[in-house]
C-alpha cells in the first residue's frame, strides 16, 4: 500500500534529484566564458559589500603590521611564499614593471633589489598602505612610483609595461574586470606573474585549509588588536578561498582572457598557494 502512495513517490523523485545535484557539483566543470562569468557574478553577489566597504577599512588598520601579521597568520610561511614568488620573476635590464595591488611595496622593493636598473610603478587603492610602502621604499633606498587608483580600471596607456605582478590580492578582486586590464597595459610579449592563496584542488585539503584560516586569522586579529572592521572580515577571509579558483581553474581563466604560455607551479599541499606565469601574445 505504502509503495503505491503517489506522495511518497514524489518525495523519492525529489530526493533523487537532490542527490544528483549534489553529486554533479563535485564534477569538474570546463571553464568556458559563460562559466567564468557565472562564477564571477556569484562572487560579486557574496562579497561586493565586503570588497566595497569593509576591505578598505581593513587596509586603513593593517599597514604598520601587514607583513608581520601575514607571517604570524601563516605560521611563518609567508616569507617563503614571497621569496619563492620573486624567484620566478624574470627581469631584463631597464624594463618597466607594474605591481598591481602593491600594498606596502614588498614586491616592488624586492624586484629593485634583484634588478636595480628597472623602473617600478605601484598601484593600489589604499593610500594608507601606499604611504607605508613609500616609507619602506625610502628605508631600503629605492624609488617606486606610487599611483592611488582602483585597479579594475588601470590608468595607463595600452602596451605600457614589460612585467606585471599581482600577489596576494586576486581573491579580493573582480577577475573578469582586472585581468583584461592587465592584459591591455602589458606590452606584447610581456610577462604577467601572479601569486595568491588559492582553493586547493583536493576536497580534504580544502576542508583542513579553511579551518586553519579561520583559526589563524582570528588569532592574528587578537594578537594585533585589530579594529572592528578587521575582526568583521575574519569569516570573509576563509569564505573568499572557498568561492575562489583552484590553480588549474585559474590557468584556464588566464587563457580565456587572452594570455598565452600559461604555466603554474603549486606550492604547499594541494595547491594552497599557486605561482602563475603567463604572457601577452606577440603582435602578428
Amino acid at each position: 500500500m505504502l509503495d503505491d502512495d503517489p506522495g511518497l513517490e514524489a518525495e523519492r523523485r525529489q530526493a533523487a534529484g537532490r542527490c544528483l545535484a549534489v553529486a554533479t557539483t563535485d564534477l569538474p566543470v570546463p571553464m568556458t566564458p559563460a562559466h567564468f562569468d557565472q562564477r564571477e557574478q556569484h562572487r560579486r553577489s557574496l562579497f561586493s559589500h565586503t570588497w566595497g566597504e569593509l576591505i578598505p577599512k581593513v587596509f586603513e588598520d593593517v599597514p604598520k603590521y601587514y607583513r608581520i601579521g601575514n607571517i604570524v597568520a601563516s605560521w611563518g610561511l609567508w616569507e617563503f611564499w614571497v621569496w619563492q614568488f620573486v624567484r620566478t620573476i624574470e627581469l631584463q635590464p631597464g624594463c618597466r614593471a607594474l605591481d598591481v595591488c602593491a600594498g606596502t611595496n614588498d614586491i616592488g622593493i624586492r624586484l629593485l633589489r634583484k634588478q636595480p636598473d628597472i623602473s617600478v610603478t605601484a598601484i593600489d587603492r589604499s593610500s594608507e598602505m601606499q604611504h607605508e610602502g613609500q616609507n619602506r621604499a625610502r628605508k631600503y633606498g629605492v624609488r617606486i612610483e606610487s599611483v592611488i587608483h582602483d585597479v579594475h580600471e588601470l590608468p595607463f596607456p595600452d602596451n605600457s609595461f614589460d612585467v606585471i605582478t599581482l600577489q596576494a590580492a586576486s581573491r579580493h578582486l573582480q577577475l573578469d574586470r582586472v585581468l583584461p586590464e592587465i592584459l591591455r597595459v602589458l606590452k606584447p610579449g610581456g610577462s604577467f606573474y601572479h601569486c595568491d592563496m588559492l582553493k586547493p584542488s583536493t576536497r580534504a585539503v580544502e576542508w583542513l585549509y579553511v579551518r586553519f584560516l579561520r583559526m589563524s586569522v582570528t588569532w592574528t586579529a587578537l594578537v594585533f588588536e585589530s579594529t572592528a572592521a578587521s575582526k568583521d572580515c575574519c569569516d570573509y577571509f576563509h569564505d573568499a578561498i572557498t568561492h575562489f579558483y583552484t590553480p588549474e581553474e585559474l590557468s584556464e581563466i588566464f587563457r580565456l582572457v587572452g594570455f598565452t604560455n600559461v604555466t603554474c607551479k603549486k606550492s604547499i599541499w594541494g595547491g594552497m598557494v599557486g605561482y602563475h606565469k603567463s604572457q601577452r601574445p606577440q603582435l602578428g
